[in-house]
């Protein structure tokens, strides 16, 4: 019984997969906040008088930047690991509440239908 537990809480990830599938998040979070900087340019010009909303405004394009780095960076790691290798993901996967995440960080397709980006969600 004990031995039944353990297997079940056990969810092999190939290391490789989990990586590459983080390095894509924070690719597409990039890509989203530089279409949001684009959207929102012309409001922001307008604001930019505003040391605060000035500050903001460069937060939003390191935040860009930041993404996109990362996301070089987890791809890289991804390029430098045996791909023999997996790791239990049972426990950091319990801490992402999206479902639709969780399943694409276990290398599975989203069990919705997947909105492109730019479509309205509603939920």
């Amino acid at each position: 019984m004990e031995q039944s537990r353990l297997h079940e809480s056990i969810v092999e990830t190939p290391l490789i997969a989990l990586l590459s599938a983080v390095s894509d998040e924070l690719s597409e979070l990039g890509q989203f906040t530089e279409q949001l900087q684009s959207t929102l340019s012309p409001s922001l010009m307008r604001l930019a008088d505003d040391p605060q909303c000035h500050r903001n405004v460069q937060m939003l394009d390191l935040l860009s930047q930041r993404l996109n780095v990362l996301s070089v960076f987890f791809l890289s790691l991804g390029h430098a690991v045996q791909s023999g290798w997996f790791i239990n993901s049972r426990a950091a996967l319990s801490a992402v509440t999206l479902s639709e995440l969780a399943w694409r960080l276990q290398g599975h397709q989203s069990p919705q239908e997947h909105h492109p980006a730019g479509e309205l969600e509603t939920f």
